[in-house]
């Protein structure tokens, strides 16, 4: 139920939100129990001074005791209560709000039944003009204690004088002396305090209005403030950021720049190289063929046989050259049919080993394979596993010096098998262990003497790509490489 005590006069405020009207009500009621704390004993010390001062008022408050009783219950209770509405938080002040107004309402109607009476009693002697001034300064109280809530004012004022000018017309009418002057005082007492409880309590509201719009105002100005702040912050961040992604850009194009720069002095030096390779079978081709036109019929067939010999070894140098660059390109572009099947890596192994014995045994090199079990099976293209395998010892033989020792070690694991190749050579320089899988590098160690296209350990990792496998290199102790292959048991 909304009690009187709710109403707020917005009138000259213009519209406010559901939420600052609840905070104006709440403050009124606050300042309403602030103001209100005590003025209830006010009425007890003007009855006791009555008590103390006419003996008049003695003998009524003896023979209406019951009446007094409950007055000053009533002052109590409001008193409490106000203590409370004072301090309510906002969730909770209503019932504190209401219960007041109910006393305020009860207290009134006592007080003035009780003036009403002792007027009456005293029939508008000297007492009762004790009595009206009384009257007027608890009606005041009224006024200030209540002033924030115009109808409760009037709902107040006249449950306090309609009992005192009701008696006022009996003693009219029983020829009481002045008790016409006294109810056209108390008519003019009572519109003037109503109309000054109006003016302070339009006053009071609207500057609590506008303290609470002014407050709710400086709310979204400040708001506003965070706001272009945080958005200041993160203009400053995005400009931070900005100049980082720039200076990230601009480092990536510089490595752009300079893998593009590795890359074409790669390509110049393969196709150099390249060119050094095929041209040198080519030339032994054309020279030991001319000798053997020039010679021949001139010379025995012997001599004629070596030259032949000659011919078809350059022969199959330069396409050894062709057959691995045709297989890069396959492998790269992934249009050479594999097959899979499943196949023994430790006899793949033995049979390359076989096959390049006499390229080991021309050096003195002795090839030794360890492992700790003959059962190495795994899902591969045999064909290039064993490409795989011949380059890596090729390379190994190529490398290693006459009289020295390549080992082939495989560990098998519960999903994969590792294949390592180990060779006394030269080594490879830590900063070029990526580089030398690449199709157009060589190691720079290999690039002074041994000779070689670059292309072997290229196709190596494209077959390791496509079995989806690893391949890496490492420097043994205290020299020689150590080539590593990773390959799944299920490609």
């Amino acid at each position: 139920m909304q009690l009187s005590p709710f109403y707020i006069d917005t009138s000259r405020a213009g519209d406010l939100t559901a939420r600052q009207f609840e905070i104006v009500r709440h403050r009124i009621a606050q300042s309403f129990g602030a103001r209100a704390e005590y003025s209830p004993l006010v009425y007890i010390m003007l009855m006791g001074s009555l008590y103390v001062a006419i003996p008049e008022a003695q003998q009524f408050f003896r023979s209406y005791w019951l009446l007094i009783a409950l007055l000053f219950l009533v002052s109590l209770l409001r008193v409490s209560i106000a203590q409370r509405l004072s301090a309510a938080p906002e969730d909770k002040y209503k019932p504190f709000l209401n219960s007041y107004y109910v006393l305020t309402i009860t207290g009134g109607l006592l007080w003035g039944v009780s003036i009403a009476m002792m007027i009456h009693v005293n029939h508008l002697g000297e007492f009762s003009y004790l009595l009206l001034v009384i009257c007027v300064a608890t009606t005041a109280g009224a006024q200030a204690t209540l002033g924030s809530y115009f109808r409760v004012v009037v709902q107040f004022i006249l449950l306090i004088w309609i009992p005192i000018m009701l008696v006022y017309v009996l003693l009219g009418v029983e020829g009481a002396p002045y008790a016409y002057l006294f109810l056209s005082l108390t008519l003019f007492l009572l519109a003037f305090v109503i109309l000054q409880s109006w003016r302070i309590s339009m006053d009071f509201q609207m500057g609590v209005i506008q303290q609470v719009q002014l407050e709710q105002r400086s709310d979204e100005l400040y708001q506003a403030i965070q706001t272009i702040e945080q958005q200041q912050k993160e203009v400053r961040q995005h400009r931070d950021h900005l100049q980082e992604l720039v200076d990230e850009k601009t480092e990536d194009l510089n490595r752009a720049r300079i893998r593009a720069e590795e890359a074409d002095r790669a390509k110049s030096e393969f196709l150099a190289n390249m060119s050094h390779e095929l041209r040198t079978p080519l030339h032994s081709i054309l020279s030991f063929s001319q000798f053997g036109i020039e010679r021949l019929g001139k010379v025995d067939n012997k001599k004629i046989r070596s030259y032949l010999e000659k011919i078809h070894y350059s022969g199959e140098i330069q396409l050894n050259l062709v057959n691995d660059l045709l297989d890069l390109a396959r492998l790269e572009s992934n249009s050479q049919d594999l097959f899979f099947k499943q196949y023994n890596l430790y006899l793949l192994i033995k049979s390359v080993v076989a096959e390049l014995s006499s390229l080991y045994e021309n050096k003195n090199i002795r090839v030794t394979t360890i492992s700790e079990e003959n059962e190495l099976y795994l899902q591969c293209d045999s064909s290039k596993i064993m490409q795989l395998i011949r380059n890596l010892l090729g390379n190994a033989i190529k490398f290693s010096p006459q009289g020295s020792e390549i080992t082939i070690i495989c560990e098998k694991n519960h999903d994969s098998i590792k294949m390592t190749v180990q060779d006394q050579g030269p080594g490879v320089p830590d900063g070029e262990k990526e580089l030398i899988f690449d199709k157009f590098n060589q190691s720079s160690r290999t690039r002074t003497g041994a000779g070689g296209t670059g292309l072997g350990l290229a196709i190596c990792a494209q077959i390791i790509e496509v079995h989806k496998g690893r391949i890496w290199v490492e420097n043994g102790q205290p020299q020689g490489a150590l080539f590593n292959v990773l390959l799944p048991v299920e490609s």
